[in-house]
């Protein structure tokens, strides 16, 4: 079988330099020309759009972590591009632009399951219906009438990522000799190895398990079934979840604004409902991966990036959470020493900057009303970090907070482009009684102890 992802890893690497190299040149001479020049931002987005184009077509044609790179930018660093160029890059989010041939389809699934797709399904479409950064997914039907997806893996992906990951760590090994706030290398294992159990659907079927039974107290999210007998590393098959995408929810213009709020409430229980019941984040929020049901439940896909996050850190965020929601400020610097969080030796300073980030963050759950159609969060917090940038590099989390930060930016990026509008508070408000009245032993162990007020 041919290798779907090809490129040798000084290739990869190559490739990987020159799509930054010239997309920085290029936002940087339009960003120039639009302060200079006096550039409006139809004109910034014209000059932008080749460069979003080139970005989608080297990204998506490279795949594995390349793929998932784009896909991030294009999610949570929306405000770099103009609208006009976004939508470009957006097509990154929808699917990736390179897919395997129907035969090449085949040939995986005969690799994998040792039978033709006609052998094994009643129905086999050979066109994928969608396609991201380590596979593709197929429409089929079992024998017994059952309608199901099947996601294969593209073959070469994982050497792929693994040049990947070997051409970043250089990267990072370098940067580790220098020490201190440049020594990164540990959030780097941490992707690293994020994206090596992303590649086995075996290690993702039980983390789908445990979503399942963590998203269990809220009824109107819905995890789809396995079917394990048909399953291996390489070959994963679903029940199927018929709707539309969140993100082609989201791009519907005839979507009402309330339709879009109660989008926007059941994702915040999606994310934060089991890590707040018991320290289980979902680190991968791409809006494809949810999918809005006919019936009004939303469909919860790729548990591939899940991640067990400790009781304590859990509680940390309860107390800052609830804090938040009665509004009162919880004491963050005390909070992050606790769960080691490493901090300049200027307390005093660190305070002041970090109240203030903490203040631009907590503006969605400090509103009775908050549109996130025109939210400004991450400019603004752009903007507070160029105050201190030393500061701000030196403000270092645990390595666990990676994954949950992850989660929290996509999911930020999600509500954007939603255009979701409502009393969010309120929301997190229903999410934290659930969360309290079924917490996992763990945690409410932790609170316990730490003696946490979690009021709300």
């Amino acid at each position: 079988m041919v290798e779907h992802v090809k490129g040798s890893r000084l290739k990869r690497m190559a490739r990987f330099a020159t799509i930054a190299a010239r997309t920085t040149k290029d936002v940087v001479q339009a960003k120039a020309m639009q302060k200079l020049a006096g550039h409006d931002e139809g004109q910034v987005a014209s000059a932008l759009k080749p460069t979003a184009s080139r970005m989608v077509e080297v990204l998506g044609e490279m795949k594995g972590a390349a793929t998932k790179l784009g896909q991030f930018i294009a999610l949570a660093d929306q405000d770099t591009f103009p609208d006009e160029a976004k939508k470009v890059l957006n097509r990154l989010l929808h699917q990736t632009p390179q897919r395997m041939s129907p035969e090449d389809a085949r040939a995986v699934v005969v690799r994998e399951l040792g039978q033709e797709p006609e052998a094994l399904f009643s129905a086999w479409e050979d066109e994928p219906f969608a396609s991201a950064s380590m596979g593709q997914v197929h429409r089929a039907t079992l024998p017994d009438g059952r309608e199901v997806v099947v996601k294969l893996q593209f073959p070469g992906v994982d050497a792929a990522i693994e040049h990947d990951i070997r051409n970043a760590g250089i990267m990072f090994k370098g940067m580790s000799l220098a020490g201190g706030i440049l020594d990164t290398r540990e959030y780097f294992d941490e992707v690293a190895a994020t994206l090596r159990r992303e590649l086995d659907y075996t290690e993702e079927i039980a983390q789908l398990k445990a979503y399942r039974d963590a998203l269990a107290p809220w009824p109107d999210l819905v995890v789809p079934g396995v079917v394990e007998a048909l399953c291996t590393s390489r070959l994963l098959v679903l029940d199927r979840l018929d709707g539309p995408t969140m993100l082609e929810f989201a791009e519907d213009p005839e979507t009402p604004p309330e339709a879009r709020f109660r989008v926007a409430a059941q994702l915040v229980a999606a994310i934060w409902g089991p890590f707040l019941r018991q320290g289980l984040i979902h680190a991968d929020p791409h809006p494809g991966n949810y999918i809005v049901l006919p019936d009004g439940r939303l469909g919860v896909l790729d548990f591939g990036a899940t991640k067990q996050l400790t009781p304590d850190f859990a509680v940390a965020y309860w107390e800052i959470v609830t804090a938040s929601v009665r509004g009162e400020r919880a004491d963050y610097l005390g909070i992050f020493d606790r769960i080691d969080f490493s901090f300049p030796d200027d307390r005093a300073a660190t305070r002041v900057w970090l109240d203030e980030l903490v203040t631009i963050v907590e503006r969605p759950l400090r509103q009775d009303f908050y549109d996130w159609a025109t939210c400004q969060i991450t400019p603004d917090c752009r903007k507070q970090v160029s105050t201190a940038p030393v500061l701000a590099l030196q403000v270092r989390g645990p390595v666990e907070s990676l994954m949950f930060y992850r989660a929290a930016v996509g999911a930020a990026g999600d509500f954007r482009m939603l255009k979701a509008a409502g009393n969010f508070r309120e929301v997190l408000r229903g999410v934290l009684e659930t969360a309290q009245t079924h917490m996992a032993p763990e945690v409410a162990d932790a609170l316990a102890a730490q003696g946490a007020d979690v009021r709300f």
